[in-house]
């Protein structure tokens, strides 16, 4: 199925290529449709989302409470559910006037397997159109006593669209919703330096993330999205407050999203920022870049720039096998082969992984197998996050994915 936006949105999109140099890959930029791929009616997803290059709103994370900060729906995980939705549909209509927005991606962490099913219950009568986003679930430790499920989302917008990167009203605490402009983007991986505490590591990382940010001409106020993957997870609030702290008098303070990791204490943070202005090659879809002070490696780069054009959400993937971390692995791969053929893409054009392992064996198998799929000079930007467990019975191990259209 396929959503396809007006000829003003598509004008504006290409007026701002023209502005940025990106004309040699306009092909890709002028497409117009939302398509959705093989979609799940019984749980409310797509096995993955192709979408146009038109602005994106990334939310922060969102539990399920009301304004007074009081749990909404407990015990009920389909009325929480519907409390973050609606969240989003608020979120989003502070930066978008026009037709409501598109939901292309949604990433969702469940407090536990049995929430897990309800959520995609939910979400199956939610999303029982033709418009159905990837989805990516894991279970894991959430913020609000009693919250059955936290989500973050990524839209597609109109032409109305009245806000660019993150509101300059986010000064004081992490806006709930930014716009990715339409042209290039950088997914900078998961970077975590050290430090006697999850305070100090925070501040670490972000110097070193500000650091990358640097080195491809661009800035705090680029950046769209920051998740934290932490342990323990009582550490949050001290993650988040250094956070705030960094933005805080430089910049306004992005969404921010947080992950339970279950290696700790540590804290590993990624980051989604707009391109737009940078200097860039155009010759393909996706670049990989190696900042410099960093050492590169044959299964994950340590940034991922695309070009102007369409990006490719995939839902979560899983192995058919149960609790056989090597063969998960190489079956979640073939299924990714499948999914790539059928959005026009391949492996060499994966752009950001995000792997969830709930076992030391299944890291360990992911580790050893990915080269056999990669290519050493094009792997994906990535994060490997240990996790209480991957969202499905049995299953040790789930990757999430973003790639990019092959060239034109």
């Amino acid at each position: 199925m396929a959503t396809r936006y007006s000829s003003f949105a598509v004008l504006q999109v290409i007026l701002t290529l023209f502005v940025i140099g990106t004309v040699p890959l306009l092909a890709h930029a002028a497409e117009t449709e939302i398509r959705f791929v093989a979609p799940n009616d019984a749980e409310g997803s797509s096995g993955a989302v192709i979408v146009p290059d038109l602005p994106l709103a990334h939310t922060g994370q969102f539990l399920p409470l009301d304004a007074k900060g009081n749990l909404v729906g407990a015990g009920d995980a389909a009325v929480q559910v519907d409390a973050v939705l609606s969240q989003v549909d608020a979120a989003l209509k502070t930066v978008d006037s026009g037709e409501k927005p598109v939901i292309v991606k949604l990433h969702v962490i469940a407090a536990d397997l049995a929430a897990a099913g309800k959520v995609r219950e939910a979400l199956a009568k939610r999303f029982a159109g033709d418009q159905k986003p990837a989805v990516s679930c894991v279970v894991g430790r959430l913020r609000a006593p009693g919250a059955l499920v936290a989500l973050d989302a990524v839209a597609v917008l109109s032409s109305k669209v009245n806000a660019r990167g993150v509101p300059a009203k986010s000064l004081a605490r992490a806006a709930p919703v930014a716009v990715l402009s339409p042209g290039p983007k950088v997914y900078v991986s998961g970077q975590a330096e050290k430090g006697s505490d999850v305070a100090e590591m925070t501040r670490n990382t972000l110097n070193s993330l500000e650091a990358t940010l640097k080195h491809l001409g661009l800035g705090l106020k680029d950046i769209v999205q920051v998740k934290s993957f932490v342990g323990p997870f009582e550490t949050v609030p001290q993650a988040e407050a250094e956070i705030v702290k960094f933005f805080a008098g430089r910049s306004p303070i992005p969404p921010l999203v947080f992950v339970e990791w279950t290696t700790a204490p540590s804290i590993e943070i990624e980051l989604i920022a707009s391109a737009a202005g940078a200097a860039r090659d155009q010759s393909d879809t996706v670049e990989f870049i190696t900042p410099p002070g960093m050492s590169s490696s044959p299964v994950f780069s340590r940034v991922a720039r695309m070009s102007a054009g369409p990006s490719i959400y995939i839902s979560g993937l899983y192995g058919k096998t149960a609790n056989n971390g090597a063969t998960e692995v190489r079956e979640i791969f073939g299924e990714l082969k499948d999914v790539l053929g059928k959005t026009g893409s391949d492996l060499r054009h994966l752009v950001k992984a995000t792997y969830y392992v709930s076992t030391n064996e299944a890291s360990t198998k992911l580790g050893e197998i990915r080269p056999e799929y990669y290519d050493p000079k094009r792997p994906p930007a990535a994060s490997k996050a240990p996790v209480t467990s991957t969202g499905r019975d049995g299953r040790t191990i789930t990757i999430d994915m973003i790639a990019a259209p092959l060239p034109k």
